[in-house]
């Protein structure tokens, strides 16, 4: 999951981000939207959408999907509020907060939470890591960590975890560059990897 835009680190209120990685085992998308209420310097709403299957496959798998309302305790820190959903879990009600910072050329945002309130709820904590230094105008580097890890909260079994790694350019609202993805799955983290090519753009800046 994408918890942060991919535009400059003064940007009042970030875009919406769409990225697609194909690589050599399948496809992989991600869509961010992440908000604030116009006229509203407290409430926001956050959604983020992940999708991934192999070549083979012909229909999709593995999927997550939130959606969020958001509120500003204080800078930098927000809870929030809303529903999940994985085709193994179904739809589920979520609550958590997130804290993001930037300094420089660096962002860096962290996101624990927990998914349902019941005895098969979930715990999941969520962090990533940008650094998009200036090259020449109009022009940046770009390179991301991202990782997720999510256990049952009842027995403490893995659930579902994934490590993202991003290295490439961007030209204005434009990146693209070289992607991998490792994800794991269930109790016995059955393992997925998938390499390639990865652009995104930023939209309704």
């Amino acid at each position: 999951m994408l918890f942060v835009s991919q535009a400059h680190t003064q940007a009042a209120n970030p875009p919406v981000i769409f990225e697609a990685l194909a690589g050599n085992k399948g496809f992989a998308s991600q869509m961010m939207v992440n908000k604030a209420f116009e006229g509203s310097g407290k409430f926001g709403f956050f959604s983020v959408a992940n999708i991934s299957s192999r070549w083979s496959e012909n229909n999709s798998k593995d999927a997550m999907i939130q959606a969020n309302l958001t509120f500003e305790i204080i800078k930098n820190l927000r809870v929030l509020g809303g529903s999940h959903y994985t085709p193994t879990t179904g739809l589920r009600p979520t609550a958590g907060f997130i804290y993001s910072v930037s300094f420089n050329d660096f962002l860096f945002t962290i996101n624990p939470r927990f998914i349902g309130f019941s005895k098969s709820s979930i715990a999941e904590g969520f962090a990533m890591m940008e650094y998009k230094p200036e090259i020449k105008e109009n022009w940046r580097g770009y390179s991301r960590i991202q990782g997720l890890y999510s256990q049952t909260i009842q027995n403490g079994e893995h659930a579902r975890s994934y490590l993202m790694l991003r290295l490439g350019i961007t030209y204005k609202s434009i990146t693209f560059g070289a992607g991998a993805n490792f994800d794991r799955y269930g109790p016995f983290k059955e393992s997925k990897q998938n390499y390639g090519i990865f652009a995104s753009a930023r939209l309704f800046n």
